[in-house]
């Protein structure tokens, strides 16, 4: 493994050079879509280690090496069937991580102990997915002053109720008895808590409740036995959403549209419910993101979204420090991803819209910044091509804001366009940055636009809300074929070139917009989307249910089959035009494969039989499409059906 290294001071330009196989259009779609050579590069507490996700064969494991010159590389997982979802250091020696089975979402926790020779390897606590349900554990508290133990959350004994446990990493799971003996149960769900809220400590302080539409906020003092309810709310009103407590265990930091439509981060006292001093807010949109630091124990800062990422921070000395590492790196995002506990050692990544990323080690003592890895070396930044964002008005008023990616060898003018609708779609928005989807589509010669249409999430209530109600199919449909009139009126895409993709509620989109405007699309690529929406309600997950009322509020009522019918494109096949592309995963809990089937079986019966390049069904994937040779052969074929259609 070939590392490049450089030192520079702050205030010093830095240069680097990727490796380049040559031109986008010369990249094949293995650059775009093999796993990243680095991602998620984190510090041991100590600061004397670095773990990464790093692929081994095909599947994403985790590697270790020495901060010091990054020697002793070694993979400490040797995972084959599976990817590592996510880790995180508990103390010097042991790695907590989780692994996905097969898209099912049931997450299991597992350690490894990297202190000796051949790392051992234990499961935590065991996930399952089944006929009853999905079984499945996260971490909620890492409990940073305490190397032995985190905080675990785990729906085990009731599936839709997951209770709090105090587990020791050094220890088992119990496969024969499925449990682990050394979890202590220190939150029991009674049955609607929908979140739990823990202070710095670790400490069990709070909890939201959700019964049908009417909601609480739960309380209890340190060291008490019992909550209290602070607060009554409906999820549809103005109100509050907890972030984290303050580093004296009593003021919590909420974020809240009480009198105003765009969320702000205020002061809370929970036990009074009592709203206190405006920490941060914007005219434009919902803020809800804190800058912490536990070592120096104080706020730092807040980041939002506007068109891009935006940072605001309080404290002068880390405004400073970041001023200074931003310009030596001119023209880029920097952020800190990882820190030492003590924060004089610290991760930077460094990237932007062109830019994969490298990650760079900062020694704040030093004030020096040294190059360390590469996400994706492989790219040539020079090829890829620019997101810029796009602002226009609906047909009904609205402002609406999307981004939009050209091809940069082009002239920027009457291009061959995809429109590419996020999921969700509620509290969902798209953001500014490297996307290789675009950035793939884009060395193919497509422009790619994406939409935040009403029902998005960061513009404020009333915009969410404005996609609340049966508006699938509808106003929030008519936002994309919006959008697509306007960059045709701005000369920037070709109206007889234009295909719509998108996955999870964009998929829906795609299929929206084959069967409601089916003159405006040439092609559509629907991807791991919703055909049947009464289906979505019948078939989602048991987890899910106690949402249930809000999402019958949200997208519609399922009793109303006038309703259902008009909104869902399974209903509508026979007004499908344009070549149409389906992508599904077999394990999906989220939109159950029989959307996609039920839709093959419809077109049969019209005539349209799916080729092998128009029809993917993976057993061994659930909502999107995981596994790396699973999504190069899915965009290979991708390629091949906008080759045929859009060219």
């Amino acid at each position: 493994m070939k590392i490049w290294k450089k030192f520079v001071t702050l205030m010093l330009f830095v240069t680097f050079t990727d490796v380049a196989w040559g031109s986008a259009s010369e990249l094949k779609v293995e650059d775009f879509f093999k796993n990243p050579k680095f991602t998620s590069l984190q510090l041991s507490p100590d600061g004397s280690k670095l773990a990464v996700i790093s692929p081994v064969g095909k599947r994403k494991n985790i590697a270790i090496m020495e901060t010091d010159g990054l020697k002793n590389i070694r993979a400490v997982t040797g995972l084959k069937e599976q990817d590592i979802a996510g880790f995180f250091w508990a103390n010097n020696e042991d790695i907590i991580f989780t692994i996905q089975s097969d898209g099912s979402e049931a997450f299991s926790l597992y350690k490894v102990n990297i202190s000796k020779k051949k790392p051992r390897v234990d499961l935590l606590v065991g996930s399952k997915s089944g006929a009853s349900g999905i079984r499945t554990a996260a971490v909620v508290h890492t409990l940073p002053n305490d190397p032995d133990h985190i905080i675990v959350q785990y729906n085990g004994r009731r599936i839709k109720a997951p209770d709090l446990y105090k587990l020791n990493i050094h220890s088992r799971w119990n496969k024969k008895r499925k449990k682990n003996p050394r979890m202590k149960l220190i939150a029991k769900n009674p049955g609607d808590v929908q979140g739990w809220i823990l202070d710095n400590d670790g400490k069990v302080r709070g909890a939201t409740t959700l019964n049908g539409l009417k909601g609480q906020l739960l309380y209890k003092d340190q060291g008490a036995e019992k909550f209290t309810v602070t607060r009554e709310f409906s999820p549809l009103d103005e109100g509050i959403a907890p972030l984290v407590y303050d580093f004296d265990n009593d003021t919590m930091y909420v974020a809240s549209n009480i009198g105003r439509d765009k969320a702000a981060i205020y002061e809370y006292d929970p036990k009074n419910n009592k709203l206190g001093k405006l920490i941060f807010a914007d005219a434009d949109v919902d803020i809800s993101n804190l800058i912490m630091s536990r070592h120096q124990k104080k706020v730092l800062g807040v980041s939002y979204i506007k068109d891009y990422p935006e940072t605001v921070y309080f404290d002068k000395k880390t405004e400073s420090m970041m001023n200074g590492l931003k310009s030596a790196f001119p023209g880029k995002r920097v952020s800190i991803s990882s820190q030492s506990k003590d924060e004089s050692i610290n991760v930077l990544l460094v990237h932007d819209d062109q830019d994969p990323g490298n990650y760079y080690l900062y020694d704040r003592k030093a004030g020096k910044v040294r190059h360390l890895l590469s996400r994706m070396s492989w790219l040539n930044v020079d090829d890829m091509s620019e997101m810029t964002p796009i602002k226009f008005t609906s047909r009904d008023g609205l402002v609406i804001n999307g981004y939009i990616t050209i091809p940069k060898d082009s002239n920027g003018k009457n291009l061959p366009i995809i429109i590419n609708p996020h999921g969700g779609p509620f509290g969902i928005r798209d953001v500014w940055g490297f996307n290789p989807e675009h950035q793939f589509f884009a060395s193919r010669g497509y422009a790619t636009v994406q939409v935040n249409f009403r029902g998005s999430g960061g513009y404020g209530r009333k915009f969410e809300q404005a996609g609340y109600g049966g508006k699938w199919g509808a106003e929030m449909q008519n936002d994309l074929t919006d959008a697509i009139n306007y960059l045709v009126k701005e000369g920037i895409a070709n109206p007889d070139k234009v295909c719509i993709y998108g996955a999870s509620y964009g998929g829906y989109a795609a299929m929206a917009g084959l069967t409601f405007t089916p003159d405006l699309y040439k092609c559509g690529i629907n991807y791991v989307g919703v055909t049947d929406v009464g289906l979505l309600f019948t078939s989602m997950p048991k987890h899910w249910e106690p949402a249930k009322e809000l999402l019958k509020i949200q997208i519609g009522d399922p009793d109303d089959e006038i309703l259902m019918k008009r909104m869902s494109p399974l209903a509508h096949v026979d007004k499908i035009k344009a070549p149409l592309m389906i992508i599904q995963g077999a394990k999906d809990p989220r939109v159950v494969k029989q959307h996609a089937t039920d839709l093959r079986d419809a077109l049969e019966e019209r005539g349209i039989t799916l080729s092998d390049d128009e029809w993917i069904m993976k057993e061994n994937e659930g909502h999107g499409f995981s596994k790396e040779e699973n999504k190069i052969e899915l965009y290979t074929k991708m390629e091949k059906f906008l080759a045929k259609h859009l060219k």
